[in-house]
C-alpha cells in the first residue's frame, strides 16, 4: 500500500490510500471509469466502445502497465494506469475519480503516482491524450508538469520527460 501525504485540502490524509489495482477490484474501477465517460459523452456514451475494461488485468496488467487506485475509508474513489510502450516512455490511460470526490486532489495524486512508478521503472517520457473540451483534466496535467505539445478541436497531447 502506498499512501499519499499530499493529495489536497479536502482528503483527509490519514485515510487515502493508493495501491496497486487488485482483480477484486475490476467491477469497482469498471463502473468509475465508464461513469465518468458517460458524464463526458452523455447521449454519445457507449459502454461497448471500451472492451478493454472488461477484462482489467488482461488488458493492462499482463502487458506490464501499472494500474493504482485510490481508496477512501475502503472505497475505490478514483483510479490510473500508465501503459509501457516499446519506445521507452509510457502512456498515462484511465484516470477517473468519482464525481462526488472532485476537486479534492485525487486526480494529482493518482498522476504523481504514476509519474513516480514510471520514473522507477526507467521510463524515458510520460504522454497522455485528453479531450480538448474536457477542461478539468488539461488543467489537471498542466499542474502536475506536463507540457502540452499538441492541440486540435478532439484532442490534447501533453508529454512529461522525466
Amino acid at each position: 500500500m502506498f499512501w499519499i501525504g499530499r493529495a489536497g485540502p479536502s482528503v483527509d490524509d490519514d485515510r487515502l490510500v493508493i495501491r496497486d489495482f487488485a482483480a477484486a477490484d475490476q467491477q469497482a474501477v469498471r463502473a468509475l471509469v465508464l461513469a465518468g465517460l458517460r458524464e463526458r459523452w452523455g447521449d454519445a456514451y457507449d459502454p461497448t466502445f471500451n472492451p478493454d475494461l472488461d477484462d482489467i488485468t488482461a488488458a493492462y496488467l499482463d502487458q506490464g502497465a501499472e494500474v493504482i487506485v485510490a481508496e477512501l475509508d475502503r472505497s475505490i474513489v478514483a483510479c490510473g494506469m500508465v501503459v509501457v510502450r516499446s519506445d521507452g516512455r509510457g502512456q498515462v490511460r484511465r484516470v477517473s475519480v468519482d464525481e462526488g470526490r472532485r476537486r479534492e486532489g485525487l486526480g494529482r495524486s493518482i498522476v504523481v503516482e504514476l509519474v513516480a512508478r514510471a520514473r522507477q521503472r526507467g521510463m524515458t517520457e510520460l504522454i497522455v491524450r485528453a479531450d480538448t473540451p474536457w477542461t478539468s483534466a488539461l488543467e489537471l496535467y498542466r499542474s502536475c508538469g506536463f507540457d502540452e505539445v499538441g492541440r486540435d478541436d478532439v484532442d490534447t497531447h501533453f508529454s512529461l520527460l522525466l
